[in-house]
């Protein structure tokens, strides 16, 4: 499929037609296929934080006549690598609810995997270390989690966390679903002993990976020194 297809702009101008409450998994399959190579127009700024307060790059619906085209698949390198979501709106006047709304770990699992849900029919959660279990722990391979979504977690856990080291590995244990989950090394100590906190900390950075991930805190006792840093 081509990029800047306009067939596949009338294809989302169509859907976004769809009210949001009739809009079924067959509305997120068509979606899905016509928006990655769809020509869309963007703005100025083109980048703007959300009510979540992470980065999206913003793209419309064009209006009719000569514009400077963009795309998902045309902009997914740069949205990568600096750490920005993609929001997607209707038309031009940039209203105050996208259409769509894509977080950097949709973009990440299309990069991988070629899907914006890869695998999201078992979504990942935020398992516990089971006491006793036989866990491996190893660093996440580049197909996992390449460098440059390693680097941005990492920014985003120093200047909004004040992480100093923040670190990353991969856990296996037979007693979790799904069996492979990242760990992180934030802390309970880190928040006090308040779970709450901690939870949602690990919800921001839930925000850089696919679905499908299950994200872990560092437990109590644990060792870090074998992590891969988040440089």
């Amino acid at each position: 499929m081509p990029k800047f297809d306009l067939d596949q702009t009338a294809l989302l101008a169509d859907l976004f037609a769809v009210a949001r409450e009739n809009r079924d998994e067959r509305w997120k399959e068509r979606f899905y296929a016509a928006v990655p190579d769809a020509t869309l127009m963007s703005f100025q700024p083109q980048v703007n934080a959300g009510p979540d307060y992470f980065l999206y790059f913003h793209l419309a619906i064009p209006d009719p006549g000569p514009l400077t085209p963009f795309c998902v698949s045309h902009i997914l390198d740069f949205v990568l690598d600096n750490g920005f979501g993609i929001a997607i709106f209707g038309d031009s006047s940039r209203s105050p609810n996208p259409e769509w709304v894509f977080s950097y770990g949709d973009l990440l699992s299309f990069s991988l995997y070629g899907a914006f849900d890869a695998g999201s029919e078992h979504p990942g959660s935020t398992p516990e270390a089971a006491a006793g279990a036989q866990v491996l722990v190893a660093s996440p391979s580049e197909s996992y989690l390449p460098v440059r979504a390693r680097t941005v977690i990492g920014r985003f856990l120093r200047e909004k966390f004040q992480h100093p080291d923040p670190r990353v590995a991969l856990i296996t244990d037979a007693h979790l679903q799904p069996e492979q989950n990242l760990m992180i090394n934030l802390t309970l100590a880190m928040y006090n002993g308040d779970d709450r906190k901690l939870r949602a900390a690990l919800g921001y950075v839930s925000w850089f990976l696919p679905q499908s991930y299950g994200l872990m805190p560092l437990p109590a006792g644990w060792s870090d020194s074998n992590f891969l840093a988040l440089a």
